[in-house]
């Protein structure tokens, strides 16, 4: 989904009231579940995932012109020059593109609340930019009548910036920002993306994640049209009851929500690679070959427009 300025600026929940999004897309990795045959999605996010910002670029060309570009593309995925791609290799390319996209987002946040312009971001920069001063050292306060409540916004916020701060010096740098905004991506912090997402899921706040709390979720997407649509949603009631509760009880607990956003503890790089191979490995050797990645050029490349993935850097 397309990423605003608040995803900068405040953290996954304010995002999903502000703009209806998603708190269950707001911190999904990639997996293997989102490459539903019902939905183009899984589509989206390869292109976006393999081709960065010159996405848009391919989509406009014709399937003979895409296949050259591919070509000129491949010598640059295969590290080792073999002629073959591996999925470790795959993975090393999405990476990159996941990297730079995430430094992007990492130094945007950090320019835009270092206020002393000394390099680094304290908690106190962090909160007078996110909040108001009035929130500095004085981040609980309750708030008066017809104010929201942003005490837990902010809490939530601090956890992440103490995990986020590896060397512990009250401080962030670039590079930890970016995992204070993309707690997902990274091991040190991707508990804490699931359990912001428990936190806004799980509005009874019984510890679980219901059915009904998990098509509300969805529903409040604004920016997907497909809600309104039944075959959609009797789908995704069958993912959660069929595939994401695995103990049978009609709710998600904590170790259900992080295996369904974080399978098998795999980052969304690695995923993406084993997908695509398993996707446009036609001989199924386990490796891509020029001809099956130029062959699978719809993998790679696609004009279907929806709204999903990852909108990563150029690199052609």
């Amino acid at each position: 989904m397309k990423l605003t300025a608040l995803v900068l600026f405040g953290c996954a929940v304010l995002v999903a009231m502000v703009t209806g999004r998603s708190a269950i897309r707001s911190h999904q990795a990639a997996n293997e579940e989102e490459y539903m045959p019902h939905t183009n999605k899984g589509s989206e996010y390869d292109h976006e995932a393999f081709l960065g910002n010159d996405k848009a670029e391919f989509d406009q060309l014709s399937g003979k012109e895409a296949r050259e570009r591919l070509k000129k593309l491949i010598p640059r995925v295969d590290e080792n020059g073999d002629g073959m791609i591996s999925a470790d290799e795959l993975y090393d390319w999405i990476k990159k593109q996941l990297l730079k996209y995430i430094m992007q987002d990492a130094r945007g946040l950090h320019e835009g609340n270092d206020v002393n312009k000394d390099g680094f971001v304290s908690w106190k920069e962090y909160v007078a930019t996110t909040y108001g001063l009035g929130f500095v050292d004085n981040e609980q306060k309750p708030p008066k009548d017809g104010e929201f409540d942003y005490r837990d916004l902010i809490l939530r916020d601090y956890n992440k910036f103490i995990t986020a701060d590896t060397n512990g010096d009250q401080f962030l740098s670039v590079e930890e920002m970016g995992a204070f905004v993309h707690p997902e991506e990274f091991h040190h912090t991707r508990h804490l993306a699931v359990e912001e997402t428990m936190a806004d899921l799980d509005r009874n706040k019984d510890g679980k994640v219901s059915l009904d709390e998990y098509i509300n979720d969805l529903l409040a997407d604004e920016e997907a049209s497909h809600v309104n649509d039944p075959e959609w949603l009797r789908l995704e009631k069958n993912e959660f009851l069929e595939r994401r509760d695995k103990d049978g009880d009609g709710m998600l607990n904590m170790e259900e929500l992080g295996r369904w956003l974080q399978p098998e503890n795999k980052s969304s790089g690695m995923l993406e690679a084993e997908h695509l191979i398993r996707v446009a490995d036609t001989d199924k050797d386990g490796v891509l070959s020029r001809d099956e990645i130029t062959n699978n050029y719809q993998v790679f490349v696609g004009s279907q427009a929806t709204d999903y993935g990852r909108l990563l850097h150029r690199e052609l």
